[in-house]
């Protein structure tokens, strides 16, 4: 006798398909993060081989932060949230990620280390002004160096916050020109014209 053909429903396509992603998106990170090591090591000063381990790790993790944000596009693709079957009938081609999280928690992610991160792991650098042997450098107490970059770091954060909220408050709007094109309604055997018109734009 002949056995039944196995079927695959397109609940348990989809839960392959889930599986299939999240394994490629460890496998892309476990790579970033390598790849930023190695970058982090071969590049770092002479003198900070064995320092300097808070700014390295905001490099090496800015690294990654950077790579998967361009790799979230084809993850995008593949996952193809957009499709119409996703909704319930045909979920086959879903890959049941939700990318609308993603990206909202990257573009979250990319804020904190260019205005809080970056800048404060420069100043904290900064404070060692290389004299930690003599003990007369902030750096000799590392509260003082925390303290001083918290300092500097207050001053980022103030000046920008004045150039978003002016901007948010003055600019939030603008006018953009648009083409109108009107027609008739379709039905059998007439003719048919469109119209063009520009219009002022809309905010």
């Amino acid at each position: 006798t002949n056995k039944p053909r196995p079927t695959y429903t397109p609940k348990t396509l989809s839960t392959m398909a889930d599986v299939f992603l999240i394994l490629v998106i460890v496998i892309a990170f476990v790579i970033l993060t390598i790849v930023g090591l190695y970058l982090v090591v071969k590049y770092q000063h002479p003198d900070d081989k064995n320092d300097a381990y808070v700014p390295k790790l905001v490099v090496l993790f800015g690294f990654v932060l950077s790579g998967a944000t361009v790799l979230l596009l084809p993850l995008d693709v593949a996952n193809n949230e957009g499709y119409a079957g996703c909704n319930g009938f045909d979920t086959s081609f879903c890959g049941g990620l939700n990318m609308a999280l993603f990206w909202e928690i990257f573009y979250w992610l990319i804020t904190a280390w260019i205005f809080f991160l970056i800048p404060f792991s420069m100043f904290y650098y900064e404070a060692d002004d290389g004299m930690l042997m003599a003990g007369t450098s902030v750096g000799a107490k590392p509260n003082s160096r925390i303290c001083e970059a918290v300092k500097y770091e207050m001053f980022v954060v103030v000046i920008f916050g004045l150039i978003f909220s002016m901007t948010y408050l003055f600019m939030n709007s603008t006018d953009i020109p648009v083409r109108e094109v009107m027609g008739p309604s379709f039905s059998s055997g007439a003719s048919y014209s469109i119209t063009a018109r520009d219009t002022e734009g809309f905010s």
